[in-house]
């Protein structure tokens, strides 16, 4: 994989990624994973996992027996690695755009403060389609909503300067598109949520 300005980007942050300002609060990640899980996940994708983040909470009740954390940044799966061990998941280093894995080896796919900057959006979202399993659920979600975000984004300039989350129901037509369920487009100040089952 040849590096990018964005892989770059992130790989210089990671060491200093989670004393950064705006970090999400316990209380925002806990009903995020929990809305993700449930008695059949027993495969989970983290998609953009960054320092791992979800970790603590996909490790609660009703946990997978396996979680995959995919991130682009190599620095980032360190920091995870250090942070959780290496032995509550699998670490992954590859583009969310070109995931090394089968088609529909995963019950549940995750994407958490992320999916912004996954670019082509439309093609990071078939991608994480086609992991799933047939009826496996598909979370994008963010610790702020989508107009909070990209005004966010537009301050901090530079390689994520134009990335951009698109409101919650434009992204679940996008999905309906694409043949998916949608179960829930949920867009407001500290909360997005966008949920869709893989038919």
């Amino acid at each position: 994989m040849t590096p990018n300005h964005k892989q770059t980007f992130f790989n210089e942050l990671a060491g200093r990624w989670d004393q950064l300002p705006l970090p999400p609060d316990a209380g925002t990640l806990s009903r995020f994973v929990g809305r993700c899980l449930g008695a059949s996940a027993n495969r989970v994708l983290d998609v953009g996992c960054g320092t791992g983040i979800l970790l603590p909470y996909l490790g609660q009740a009703e946990a997978p027996r396996e979680i995959v954390e995919l991130d682009l940044a190599e620095a980032m799966l360190l920091e995870n690695r250090k942070k959780h061990g290496a032995k509550t998941a699998v670490h992954v280093c590859a583009e969310a755009q070109r995931p090394p894995f089968r088609d529909g080896i995963f019950d549940r796919v995750i994407c958490f403060n992320a999916l912004p900057h996954l670019t082509p959006v439309d093609g990071t979202l078939r991608q994480m389609l086609n992991c799933l399993r047939p009826g496996g659920l598909l979370s994008i979600g963010h610790s702020m909503g989508s107009e909070q975000l990209n005004q966010f984004h537009s301050e901090v300039g530079g390689p994520v300067g134009d990335d951009r989350l698109p409101q919650a129901r434009i992204l679940g037509r996008l999905l309906a598109t694409m043949g998916a369920e949608v179960l829930c487009a949920e867009d407001e100040s500290g909360w997005y949520c966008v949920q869709a089952r893989k038919r």
